[in-house]
């Protein structure tokens, strides 16, 4: 008996490992081995802006894509932690992000999600895209069930298995249950660079020296907001708003407002005693609701985003500092008085965190020099925007009006564990350059390259290092995709900061 038992057990084992259906010998309590077949071409971990994009390009290339999210909802934080508005589609007056993200967009706008793309009332820089975070979790999982992604909330990655310097499997665990992932591919979408470090795959994280990251943000988001106030004040006291500046009156072309400024009433809110945020601005950007803004303005300085009780640290601080900001806001801001606490978050918000150090690393240099790879898979033009680790200052180096840079492929591949690539915010790149890269546009075209890259190179049969580059660029450019190297400054002077 002793020996059937085991012979069973080792089946049972052997049956897991090869990709079978996750089984504990009882179906009726482990509902996932009825459900789900966890083996498939393409394992996307992450279902942020990057994730979903990825997966989208993928599945719609004909390859099986699994997605897997430990939210109950995709979207990463633009969803999670009430980041917004997207920005910037555009350098000057040519929309750089295309294909996918631009698809997503339109399809937002039907529905009445987004006004689309409008002008930044901050002057910080070209558009900005106001949406609503349901509507985008509704379009965004519209697109992947569309395009044949099998999605699978609620799941964290646990565990990897490495053999002869590739990844054969994943250990997932949702609902209480550990199960098995098995695919050809995997990519790392997480934000945070997760299964790189899992897998063993060099990463660096934060600035050099300190590998300090920039502060964390609860982001959150209030109604009852007088725009037009707002808009008058903007007329009346341009100084007030510096980065507008040069460009006194775009506000009024802005389809929902942006503001950056009120810089000395936060100085005499500290001076007073009134606020103790590490601030020095007000920042916050109208939604796809009238009158109704994310608040981006919350400083949480000295917390590390990859220690669980760091990160606990700056949720709960996070949610302290909203409620003092708001009050602010009411007492001293004006179009403020009548504002809401809607809700925080839901999450802390993580400007920076690991990053991997793969087969190229994009540099500050290069986006200044505005540098055209030779293996190019994105185009941007967002300025580089550090939130200062050591304070309330902003350190910001903008490329020239119009221009733009390029992201080249072998900042999503490394050579550690070949068959794993990355996409969004944990490129391989500084922390200087991902200060720029780490925006939802640009994240959005890194995913649409990376996916299909994947698909390309299971289609090939081959590693994603191993695809022809032209192909892969010809493939984004017949979707929609941007690549263009030419710059086209549509103003005769640089812009003044």
């Amino acid at each position: 008996m002793v020996a059937v038992l085991l012979i069973i057990a080792y089946n049972l084992i052997q049956h897991c490992q090869k990709g079978g259906k996750y089984n504990n010998m009882s179906n009726t309590k482990n509902p996932l081995s009825a459900q789900y077949d966890l083996e498939t071409d393409l394992a996307v971990i992450g279902c942020g802006f990057a994730g979903c994009m990825a997966a989208i390009a993928a599945a719609r290339s004909g390859i099986r894509t699994l997605a897997v999210e430990e939210a109950g909802y995709p979207g990463g934080s633009m969803t999670g932690m009430g980041t917004g508005p997207m920005m910037t589609f555009h350098a000057g007056k040519t929309q750089v992000i295309r294909g996918l993200a631009e698809e997503l967009v339109q399809r937002l706008t039907a529905r009445g999600y987004s006004p689309g793309h409008t002008i930044d009332a901050t002057g910080f820089t070209y558009s900005v895209t106001p949406f609503s975070s349901e509507g985008l979790k509704v379009i965004l999982e519209e697109m992947m069930l569309e395009s044949g992604v099998r999605l699978l909330y609620h799941t964290s990655i646990i565990g990897c298995e490495i053999l002869n310097g590739q990844l054969t499997n994943l250990t997932a665990f949702s609902c209480g249950q550990q199960f098995p992932i098995h695919a050809v591919l995997y990519l790392d979408a997480t934000g945070d660079g997760d299964l790189l470090s899992m897998a063993g795959i060099p990463t660096v994280s934060g600035r050099d020296g300190d590998h300090a990251n920039q502060p964390m943000t609860m982001n959150f988001r209030v109604s009852g907001v007088d725009t037009e106030r707002i808009r008058s004040v903007m007329q009346e006291k341009p100084e007030l708003f510096p980065c507008l500046l040069p460009k006194a009156g775009i506000e009024r072309d802005a389809v929902r407002l942006s503001v950056s400024g009120f810089t000395p009433l936060i100085r005499q809110a500290v001076a007073n005693g009134e606020l103790d945020i590490d601030r020095d601005l007000v920042l916050c950007f109208e939604t796809n609701t009238k009158n109704e803004y994310i608040i981006n303005m919350s400083r949480i300085n000295g917390e590390n985003p990859l220690d669980p009780e760091s990160l606990t640290r700056a949720e709960i601080e996070g949610r302290r500092q909203a409620w003092t900001i708001l009050r602010f806001l009411k007492a001293h801001v004006p179009g403020f008085e009548n504002a809401e606490m809607l809700f925080t978050g839901p999450n802390v918000g993580i400007r920076s965190s690991r990053r991997l150090a793969g087969l190229y690393t994009l540099t500050a240099d290069d986006l200044l020099s505005n540098r055209m790879f030779d293996d190019r898979i994105a185009i941007f033009g967002y300025p580089i925007d550090i939130h200062s680790p050591d304070g309330s200052g902003l350190v910001s180096r903008f490329l020239e009006w119009g221009h733009v840079y390029s992201i080249p492929y072998r900042c999503l591949l490394n050579n550690t564990c070949r068959n794993v690539l990355t996409a969004g915010r944990n490129i391989s790149c500084t922390f200087e350059a991902q200060a720029s890269t780490r925006l939802s546009p640009c994240c959005a075209a890194i995913g649409q390259a990376a996916g299909t890259a994947a698909a390309l190179a299971i289609s090939g049969k081959c590693l994603p290092d191993q695809i022809d580059v032209s192909e892969l660029q010809a493939n984004l450019i017949s979707n929609g995709a941007y690549l263009d190297d030419a710059v086209y400054p549509d103003e005769h002077c640089s812009r003044q900061h």
